[in-house]
């Protein structure tokens, strides 16, 4: 592996990591938030569920531009996107100016998940670890939600959030100076330099080759597996911050270190799994096993904030990120190399954009309207159980294992995962 590589897909693993601050890095201190621009708990989820709308239109259509522009400036793009909002957001005094600097992190979070990940696809195309690539930029969530949750739970609780958020724009303007200087796009040009790579060279299959092949059983699943996994971030890393700091009595950034759990325990999860998987010579029945812990370990959560023993909660929520990480990284492998990989692009935005238009705002705007309603959120949090129990349970059966498209001349990332 060339250092341009390592230098690339680190830099992409930052820019990663960034996105985190603008989308979750204000949740531990939601109750001041709310408190203090008088939100009722519909408009305090929708903090979180505005910005997932709008990252997963922004993803999918990242996916496409990423292809015209590169990938490095969709990557500034989206930065620059954090930095504007996070400012925006520590100016606001009204739920008006709090919309649109969630709109501009939205724009944020969806241009840097693509881009980043296209990049580290771009960068590693020639490998065959596609499981093992995409398990490493996985592993971002973890040091993502240790930053925003952990660390910065500390800045928001001592200078107040309003410095917070600013301190964090401040950094990802940090970041964004790096990448403009640092990071370059993949060198994939070389069929107009007249060069075709062993991949561009390659005949496309007829089963491959049109946008009707995006629509098989390996990408539809996936997409539905995502749609609960991502769910469920959003409500956790939403909502549980707030949760554990109003009923249960922690500090802020002791609640923001615990729900980052989910997270950092995914991550390790998201690097190992993949290993695991090429090992045994089959991903199925580990997606299968890992989908039926995540819908357990949730279901056991509910029932322990019904009782509110949230020191059981904050143990399940760790478990529930393995099981969510673990299949994630699997699935989109299988749903990368199910289609050729001219199209590996266009499946990272469907397949990561999708859940994001969907439970990515759904999850989080539920649970605070729940709340609203019952003065609970446990309810709102049974119901996600059902939901995750179907698409997280019941999917994984419906793939099918996958010999690669393009065998050893696929994409080195299209491999590592």
């Amino acid at each position: 592996m060339s250092s341009s590589r390592i230098t690339n897909l680190l830099v992409a693993y930052l820019a990663l990591v960034c996105a985190f601050l603008p989308y979750v890095g204000w949740s531990p201190s939601l109750g001041a938030i709310s408190e203090e621009l008088a939100l009722d708990y519909s408009q305090a989820g929708g903090i979180s569920s505005i910005t997932g709308l709008v990252a997963g239109a922004m993803i999918l259509i990242g996916g496409f531009v990423a292809s015209r522009w590169g990938c490095k400036n969709v990557i500034v793009a989206g930065l620059a996107s954090g930095v504007l909002g996070q400012a925006v957001f520590a100016m606001s005094h009204g739920y008006g100016l709090v919309v649109v600097a969630r709109v501009l992190a939205g724009v944020s979070v969806g241009f840097l998940w693509v881009a980043t990940y296209t990049m580290a696809v771009n960068w590693f195309r020639d490998s065959n670890r596609t499981g093992r690539a995409l398990g490493v930029m996985l592993s971002g969530d973890g040091m993502g939600a240790l930053l925003s949750l952990f660390v910065f739970s500390a800045v928001l609780a001592a200078f107040g959030w309003r410095t917070g958020l600013t301190v964090q724009a401040v950094v990802m303007g940090v970041v964004l100076v790096l990448v403009l200087v640092v990071s370059k796009n993949a060198p994939v040009d070389r069929e107009r330099a007249g060069q075709p790579s062993a991949v561009e060279s390659e005949p496309i299959p007829a089963n491959a080759g049109s946008y009707r092949s995006l629509l098989n059983r390996n990408v539809i699943a996936a997409v539905l597996f995502w749609i609960g996994g991502v769910g469920l971030f959003a409500a956790i890393s939403s909502w549980l911050p707030s949760i554990l700091v109003e009923d249960a009595g922690m500090s802020e950034s002791l609640a923001g270190f615990l729900t980052a759990l989910f997270s950092i325990a995914g991550s390790a999860a998201a690097l190992t799994v993949p290993l695991l998987a090429e090992r045994l010579g089959g991903t199925k029945k580990i997606i299968a096993v890992a989908g039926i812990v995540t819908a357990v370990a949730l279901g056991a959560m509910t029932a322990f904030l019904a009782t509110e023993s949230y020191v059981m909660v904050v143990l399940l929520v760790p478990l529930i990120g393995i099981g969510v990480y673990s299949s994630e990284s699997l699935t989109l492998a299988e749903a990368i190399e199910s289609v050729h990989p001219k199209f590996a692009g266009i499946v990272n935005g469907i397949i990561i954009g999708t859940p994001w238009l969907v439970s990515g705002f759904a999850y989080p705007y539920l649970l605070g309207a729940v709340k609203d309603a019952t003065g609970s959120f446990v309810q709102g949090f049974a119901i996600l159980t059902v939901a995750t129990v179907l698409l997280c349970g019941v999917t994984p059966y419906f793939i099918r294992e996958t010999a690669q498209v393009t065998k050893a001349k696929s994409s080195p990332l299209a491999q590592q995962h």
